[in-house]
């Protein structure tokens, strides 16, 4: 399906008709249950399709350098490299993603740099929403 979808933009075209309009519904169900101070809504095309906009209220962006990207996606999907830079090229370039960004948590490091950065921006979100609603304390895990 893979080789399929990033073979053939007409293909990809078809299934992004299908699949994003459910994916979209399903978020704002979601969101609207939610009873958290804040949601996070993992959306891989975010900023290619510009269809979420109005359901947030800030771009955060998980970042590493392409390499590690690439090498990243070889080991979790079993893809070629040139398999990963062809669904990269679909993509917004990392530049775009970067400039376009309110938060970028940088993930080229360890666990613990990581876990730092999350607690930073929690910290700061949590500061930003309205008293009532700012929780007492929130425990931060992250799973490898």
């Amino acid at each position: 399906m893979r080789r399929l979808v990033f073979g053939d933009p007409a293909s990809k075209t078809a299934l992004e008709a299908i699949l994003h309009p459910l994916i979209r519904e399903q978020s704002k169900a979601r969101i609207a249950a939610a009873r958290q101070p804040y949601v996070l809504v993992v959306v891989p095309l975010l900023l290619e399709t510009g269809a979420y906009r109005e359901l947030i209220n800030r771009v955060l962006v998980v970042d590493c350098s392409e390499e590690q990207q690439i090498a990243r996606a070889m080991q979790r999907s079993r893809l070629t490299a040139d398999e990963v830079r062809a669904i990269m090229a679909t993509q917004l370039p990392r530049r775009e993603r970067l400039a376009r960004a309110d938060d970028v948590l940088h993930n080229d490091g360890d666990i613990a740099a990581m876990r730092r950065q999350v607690g930073a921006l929690h910290d700061k979100v949590s500061r930003a929403l309205p008293p009532v609603l700012t929780p007492a304390r929130i425990r931060i895990s992250i799973n490898p």
